[in-house]
Order: structure tokens, then sequence, then C-alpha cells
């Protein structure tokens, strides 16, 4: 049996869709499609069931998915023990995080990084996704969380400050204390969380409009008078034409964490990317803090 194909399927039965899984696995949807069909002819087995809403597995499927699982995690934890060995500074080594900090925060400093690492190839993942470090997706993480799982290992390097942005024109055309109706939040994920934010208990008649799942896309959007949003403050404060909202001080509702998974934390390549971006973030400490 085909490890490469057991791949393709755990990707797509992990993704629950043909295109999803290409993305992840960087191949095109319809090579990922014919390698899925010769898998199952090859078997003698229908894995999936392909309904309009998506792949989903049948009860073979489930039975494979649960014992290719096993052997990926037994393939998995022998990779990440030899490479956690590995003492050179050298080679291919990725990095994932939030959109905001690659374009707002951070790039200055990973050009740094590589000018004094050459012989590393950084990869730069740039996404909200929970990348599963396990499974090797990347080797060191940035993420907003306030207590990582067990089997990751990294340092807790700052507390990231948020605050409530609008442009001057926005506010200038716009009353937010007698007129609320006539103005609106721009929204992020689940609208029922919204409620939650600390700063908007402060305008809670202001009604949320749109969905954009990215503070790059809500400083774009506030940037361009469409409504009021929740930014950091190393995003916001440094908007040319955003002003923070009367009565919004800075709020610090996550803790920024920079992981690896316990296994790879003692590849050198990985400590030295960790110790960079520690003394990174105490650099932008300020910024972070929305106290510069």
């Amino acid at each position: 049996m085909n490890w490469d194909n057991m791949k393709i399927f755990l990707a797509i039965a992990n993704a629950k869709g043909l295109k999803k899984a290409a993305i992840r696995l960087g191949i095109h949807h319809t090579s990922c499609a014919r390698r899925i069909n010769s898998f199952e002819k090859q078997l003698g087995v229908t894995l999936f069931d392909r309904l309009p809403g998506g792949y989903v597995l049948t009860e073979a499927g489930i039975q494979l998915k649960q014992s290719a699982q096993v052997i990926q995690q037994e393939f998995n934890s022998v990779e990440q023990n030899l490479l956690g060995k590995d003492l050179r500074i050298e080679g291919d080594l990725c990095l994932t995080l939030p959109n905001g900090f690659a374009t707002h925060l951070l790039m200055p400093d990973l050009h740094v990084f590589m000018e004094q690492y050459p012989d590393i190839n950084l990869k730069i993942n740039m996404t909200y996704r929970t990348t599963d470090l396990a499974s090797r997706e990347a080797d060191v993480a940035i993420r907003h969380v306030e207590n990582p799982p067990d089997s990751l290992a990294g340092k807790r390097v700052a507390r990231i400050y948020k605050s409530a942005y609008a442009s001057q024109q926005y506010l200038d055309e716009h009353d937010l204390i007698n007129a609320p109706e006539h103005c609106h939040w721009l929204g992020w994920g689940d609208s029922s969380n919204h409620l939650n934010w600390a700063i908007k208990k402060n305008y809670p008649n202001i009604p949320v409009r749109a969905d954009m799942y990215s503070d790059v896309l809500q400083l774009a959007a506030a940037e361009n008078h469409m409504g009021i949003a929740s930014l950091p403050c190393y995003m916001g404060d440094k908007s040319p034409t955003l002003q923070r909202l009367h009565n919004a001080k800075p709020v610090d509702p996550e803790w920024i964490w920079v992981l690896a998974h316990k296994n790879m934390y003692r590849n050198a390549r990985v400590k030295v990317l960790i110790d960079f971006l520690v003394h990174a973030f105490d650099k932008h400490k300020h910024s972070l803090q929305g106290s510069d």
C-alpha cells in the first residue's frame, strides 16, 4: 500500500472536501481526485460518498482512517525525534503566524533573521488556521492562546492589546452616542461573540455588520470608512487615517505564545527562531500594549 495515497486519503478525510485537501497538500485538486479514485480502485472499496456538501467517509473509510491515524502518529513521532536531535543551523524551517503579525509587525525582524542565518530556508505560512505542529505542517507557530496543549513547548512572550478604531471621516459623519443605529461595528466571525468584546460594551447599541475574519481586512475596511473595527493597537495606532474611539482604552484579552512541538523543541533551527522571536516581541512590547 502506497503511503502517499494514504496521506491524500487522510487529507481529504480531515478537510471533508477535495479542494481544501489539495490546497493543504500543495497539489491540484484534479490530481488529488485522480489519486483517491485510483486508491479506491486499488483497495476495491469506496472510501467516500461524494455529496454536494463535500466528501463523507463511508463505513470502510471510517475504519481506514482510524488505522491510518495510528500509523501517521508513529511516523511523525519517529521523524520528530530524529529532527529534534538535529544540531545543524541550516535547512528548511516553517513558521506560521497570523496575518497582522506578518504584515504589520514582524516582517522587518524576519528579514534580519534571514540575514543572520543565510543557511536556513525560512518558509512563512500566514494564516489564522490552527496549524498542526504534530504533523509538521509547521515547525514554529505564533499563536493567541491562554494555555497551549501539553504536546507543545515554547515561551509566552506578551499580551496583545486591542482597542476600537474608526477613520476620522467616519467619526465626523456618524454620531456614536445619539444615533448608534446609523453606525456599525465590523463583524468578526460568529456574531454571537460580538457582545463579548470588552470595547463593544462601551457602545452596546451600535449594531454589527459584515463579517471580516482578518485583522488585515478589518484595518483596510476601517481605513476606507466602512465602520468601527476592533484592532490590535500595533496596527490601529500606526494607521495615519484611524482614531481610537472615545472611552476605548486598550484591553488585553489574549496572550501571545511562540510554540513548537515538544519533540522539535531541541532542534537547533527551531530553537534559534524561537529565541529570535522572543527578543523581537520584547522589542515591540510598547507597540503591542498601545503605549507608543
